[in-house]
């Protein structure tokens, strides 16, 4: 025997730790380099498939919690064009056209369920990390389960453990909310009863 070389799983995990590495360097993980999300988002934006149970969770939890636009890009979340289709999705909500339409977000999910190692492979792509790395809108990674972990999550702005979650991370509670702005009318209501009611002179005994 004159060389051992790693095959299949094997093989992938040498490659990705090597692509890991090779962007570590570059600084594209950088804390500072991720964008803040907005608290109180007008619209998301969703890229993943139309087909499955993902998207009807994330909208369930939308409108369970805020009922706010969603707009949807569909996509092939694995295979040999989903890398590509994912891309395709980001530089959409970029453009100046989706812009006009009122089709730009204030921050992007991208979403897909539990798989395989090979079916999460695509989220590790390196030209999709670029992409993530250079967008300007911010971005929720929600791929796979929990324990599931690919580049895309080292490099987008927050990681979500599972497409439910990141519907809860991103969307306050509309009740919550209302309690909120109760409370802080109740307590400017009762500051101007105070400061409206008159000074009573002080008694001056002689």
């Amino acid at each position: 025997m004159e060389d051992i070389q790693a095959a299949g799983i094997g093989a992938l995990l040498a490659m990705l730790n090597k692509r890991r590495e090779k962007l570590a360097a570059e600084g594209i993980f950088s804390e500072k380099r991720k964008l803040a999300l907005p608290t109180y988002p007008l619209s998301i934006g969703v890229i993943t498939s139309i087909s499955g149970a993902v998207i009807k969770d994330i909208l369930n939890r939308v409108e369970a919690r805020f009922p706010l636009k969603v707009v949807i890009f569909p996509v092939t979340v694995q295979g040999d064009s989903c890398a590509k289709d994912v891309i395709e999705g980001i530089n959409f909500f970029h453009q100046e056209k989706a812009n006009i339409k009122g089709l730009r977000p204030n921050l992007l999910i991208i979403a897909r369920g539990g798989g395989s190692f090979e079916d999460l492979w695509p989220f590790n792509d390196e030209s999709l990390i670029r992409a993530v790395s250079e967008a300007k809108i911010p971005i929720i990674s929600a791929i796979g389960h929990e324990t599931d972990t690919t580049i895309i999550d080292l490099v987008s702005d927050l990681r979500a453990s599972t497409p439910t979650a990141a519907a809860e991370k991103v969307v306050p509670v509309k009740y919550e909310i209302e309690e909120k702005l109760k409370n802080l009318n109740l307590q400017l209501n009762l500051s101007l009863i105070h400061i409206s009611e008159p000074t009573r002179p002080e008694r001056i005994s002689y």
